[in-house]
């Protein structure tokens, strides 16, 4: 601790910002107390010995951790108002270019005024800000005004989801803001950006400007991320051969392109003092490079908008350039306590994002697993007899990157799975192929293009030319490694203790030689990790109970059924209807991963609409379902259509009510289709919404003596032909209430047909519609039926057993 006490520093460092980001982030007024610690700890720590000197900077640190994240944690001006949801006026600046899509714009807008009845507040406060029709043409440092609607982000409150409140208070948006028609944004000249917004901009938009003339959209896209930092124009499709070889960082300028730019100017700065016999004898050459080496690096990441993982890639890079400059470039691991102590100061909350977990933890596997690996593969070696040449050069160059690549990649297997839920087979040959041509090719003339623009624009076209050629090549590459079959898989989460688990084994099996416990910690490990794996195998795959978890999918619906001895089933997938959002993928799937599920068996579509559909189309490509179960409904909608050539070209066995017509027993449990009736096994076209509603496919699924009942979208017409054809067999102890909850379902006679006990609701919270209608919730009232709402609950789960009843909530239920 004391050869290197800036590493015992950062936990303490860490500790503070954990401890208030937990547990103190609402108690404002604990600023003032907290800051007097620091002081009373700081001025003993200068009269106390250097052994006790340390603990006292110890609980320094500790506190300034408090101290800097309360002060983040400051109250918003904004923020009640999107509570009350009213519509206000605001008056604010664009300060960043605009994200479009086929439907949708996004804008931050750090706001200036908000207009709400007849007051006028002043605030300082970033928002995101929707448009979803006539989008206008908006450009960074525009003054604007416009009516929205404000509303709080929102998590998916389900088993493993993902944190989406944190992450937007954490890139420093307040609220969402919404704006139904671009024509009412009121454009009004020059805003007001923050000095450091408005130099960046003024460096980054002629550059932007020659990209978007000189390339197409996706070399324009490509480059204005890889240069600029600007990732708006990177859609979906054009990420998703980057995720599928494990190369999704190269998109957003961060520790690896600063860090390449850093080492070329480097060793380029080193090779040309190196020419200098004179300057080589004054002075070390080493130490100047670096220094000179700052420039660059500050200049990238300026033109890389100086977003917030550049700042800390910068900050990373500088603080290891100044280790060489300062003679101290062995003591690498205090150098990256330096760096994470000034990244978070800047910005405590930094801690907690994806960037600077994966950033850091991927160096700390980088300086910590190389050397071992690379001590033993035996490498070609200059002797008086032999000297190394070019092939021996690229040899240990081509080793070295696989080495780096595959400490980085193992050391990160754990973060990775847990946020992104993905493995990819080819991640190491990926990077050693499109890493150096990205480094000393694309990013290289990238750069020079923009640098030339101002003094010599035909040069910069001509760089441009060239870097789009090394940008076509890796794109070949990547697309190459992305099309093999087996180039990644979908996985099952770790949780924390697992995580543990695996670095515990990582470190045993490195001091392996060095710790006469490691046998013995290897032995005790695998014996603890086979017994999590049987754990979770038995209670996947030979659970006894019935299981029924209704997720939270907002104004939609889907629900897991998990029945005794292991087949799963999923009934509806949620969705929106923009299709902006891949409600499969980021919310239900996480969810399945989470419960460590890795396969449904029967995926089932009540009725072809985007808020029961959109969902399953990731469900039935990454979960392997064996069968498909649907009314026959076809509309002609892009989703549907790609979910049916989903089914069919992985040959999933597609089920009609004329297939479903005799109750099934599935491990034990009944499952009944009671609507529509299996007249004929047709498949039918549908325009009018009601009439896809009305024709739903009803299920009823009882185990024992407890039924559940899943009656889709049916409206009045709808139940009443269910009752008439079912009759007391809707009788069930469980709904999920039909059409959200909607006046128009849930007749009287419906409900008094039904007999529920309990009805759970699935709407969002502040929809559109209104949902829950008041008079659906007085009739369930009425009948003495428990209502449990998901938008205020979260998701719930049901568990039935011979000896079992029970219900739980993500959240504590809120009555009624």
């Amino acid at each position: 601790m004391f050869q290197r006490p800036l590493i015992p520093i950062l936990f303490s460092f860490f500790g503070g910002i954990f401890i208030c980001h937990n547990l103190l982030s609402s108690y404002h007024g604990f600023i003032l107390p907290v800051f007097l610690c620091v002081a009373v700890f700081l001025f003993t720590a200068l009269f106390m010995s250097s052994r006790l000197r340390v603990y006292f900077l110890l609980l320094t640190f500790f506190f300034t951790g408090i101290f800097l994240t309360l002060q983040k944690h400051g109250p918003s001006q904004i923020e009640p108002l999107a509570s009350q949801r009213d519509k206000v006026t605001i008056e604010g600046t664009i300060l960043e270019p605009v994200k479009r899509t086929k439907k949708t714009a996004r804008i931050r807008v750090r706001a200036h005024r908000v207009f709400v009845r007849d007051e006028m507040i002043w605030v300082n406060e970033d928002i995101l800000v929707s448009v979803y029709y006539n989008f206008p043409r908006l450009e960074p440092g525009e003054k604007i005004r416009f009516p929205a609607r404000l509303r709080h982000f929102k998590n998916f409150n389900n088993p493993g989801r993902y944190d989406y409140e944190s992450a937007m208070k954490m890139k420093g948006f307040v609220c969402a803001a919404s704006v139904s028609d671009g024509r009412r944004i009121v454009l009004m000249g020059q805003g007001n950006l923050p000095f450091s917004r408005r130099f960046v901009e003024k460096i980054q938009r002629p550059t932007r400007e020659f990209f978007q003339k000189r390339l197409d959209n996706q070399d324009c896209a490509l480059f204005r991320a890889l240069i600029l930092g600007e990732r708006q124009d990177i859609s979906p499709s054009l990420r998703e051969p980057f995720n599928q070889t494990g190369l999704g960082h190269v998109l957003a300028v961060s520790g690896l392109h600063i860090g390449l730019v850093a080492g070329v100017v480097f060793f380029l700065f080193r090779g040309v003092f190196l020419l200098s016999y004179r300057l080589i004898l004054k002075t070390d050459i080493s130490k100047l490079a670096a220094f000179l080496t700052c420039l660059p690096v500050i200049g990238y990441t300026c033109l890389a908008g100086f977003q917030i993982s550049s700042q800390r890639a910068m900050i990373m890079v500088l603080a290891f350039l100044w280790s060489v400059i300062l003679g101290r470039e062995k003591e690498v691991w205090s150098t990256l306590a330096l760096a994470a102590l000034l990244i978070l100061a800047v910005d405590p909350q930094a801690m907690f994002s994806i960037s600077f977990q994966l950033s850091f933890i991927a160096v700390i596997g980088i300086l910590w697993l190389t050397p071992a690996i690379l001590k033993r593969i035996p490498m070609p070696s200059e002797t008086p007899q032999r000297k190394k040449t070019v092939f021996d050069f690229l040899f240990i160059y081509f080793i070295g990157l696989m080495v780096v690549s595959f400490s980085a990649m193992i050391f990160l297997l754990p973060i990775t799975t847990f946020y992104f839920h993905r493995i990819s087979l080819v991640t190491i040959l990926a990077n050693v192929t499109v890493v150096p041509v990205l480094g000393l090719w694309v990013i290289p003339f990238g750069l020079l293009s923009a640098v030339a623009l101002p003094i010599f624009p035909q040069a910069a076209g001509a760089f441009l030319e060239l870097g789009s050629w090394g940008l076509h090549a890796i794109m070949a590459m990547i697309r190459f490694w992305s099309d093999l079959p087996w180039s990644s898989f979908w996985v099952i989460t770790p949780n924390l203790f697992e995580m543990f688990m695996f670095y515990a084994l990582i470190t045993f099996i490195v001091f392996y030689k060095r710790w006469k416990g490691a046998k013995i910690g290897i032995l005790i490990l695998a014996i603890i990790i086979s017994a999590d794996i049987a754990y979770w195998t038995h209670s996947v795959r030979f659970n006894r109970d019935l299981r029924v978890t209704f997720l939270d999918v907002g104004q939609a619906n889907a629900a897991l059924i998990a029945f005794p001895g292991g087949k799963k089933m999923l009934i509806d997938g949620g969705g929106f209807s923009g299709d902006t959002f891949n409600v499969g993928k980021m919310v239900v799937a996480p969810c399945l991963w989470h419960s460590k599920i890795a396969r449904i068996d029967y995926l089932v579509l009540s009725h072809p609409q985007s808020d029961h559909m959109n969902g399953l189309r990731f469900i039935a490509r990454a979960f392997h379902p064996k069968e498909f179960w649907y009314n026959g409904d076809r509309v002609e909608t892009a989703s549907f259509k790609e979910l049916i050539s989903i089914i069919e070209s992985r040959k999933i066995k597609k089920l009609l009510p004329a297939d479903l017509s005799r109750v099934r027993e599935i491990n034990g449990v009944r499952v009944e289709v009671l609507h529509p009736m299996p007249v004929e096994r047709s498949i039918r076209p549908f325009k009018n919404a009601r009439g896809l509603n009305n024709n739903s496919l009803v299920l009823k699924i009882s185990f024992a003596g407890k039924s559940f009942l899943f009656p889709g979208d049916i409206e009045r017409e709808g139940e009443k032909i269910l009752i008439s054809n079912a009759g007391h067999g809707v009788k069930s102890d469980i709904i999920l209430s039909p059409h959200h909850g909607s006046r128009s379902s849930s007749t009287k006679e419906f409900l008094n047909m039904v007999r529920p006990g309990i009805c759970v609701i699935s709407s969002g919270e502040g929809n559109f519609f209104g949902f829950p209608h008041e008079q659906t919730l007085r009739r369930l009232r009425d009948i003495g039926c428990r209502v449990i709402r998901i938008d205020r609950t979260g998701a719930v789960k049901i568990s039935v057993g011979p000896d079992r009843f029970d219900v739980r909530t993500f959240f504590r239920e809120k009555e009624m």
